[in-house]
């Protein structure tokens, strides 16, 4: 049986299960026991799996990076 931390919070469960239920045609029990599926898989992939954005290619820089001596700047300290 799974602990709630507050009635909303299990009312909360309760609905997204219930949607789920209705969207697939199944039984709310069986609904929630695929919700729970889901969390666990997601629990344990966290960490182990590189995000999708991160495999996207990147473009190179053009310019090269500048040097301190091509800052001419009042402000600035001073040797």
């Amino acid at each position: 049986m799974t602990r709630y931390a507050s009635l909303a919070e299990q009312y909360r469960a309760h609905r997204e299960a219930f949607v789920l239920a209705l969207e697939l045609g199944c039984t709310i029990r069986e609904a929630e026991r695929l919700l729970r599926d889901r969390a666990r898989a997601r629990r344990r992939a966290c960490g182990t799996r590189v995000p999708d954005h991160a495999t996207a290619d990147f473009e190179t820089i053009s310019e090269q990076p500048t040097s301190f001596d091509d800052f001419d700047c009042r402000w600035m300290m001073r040797e």
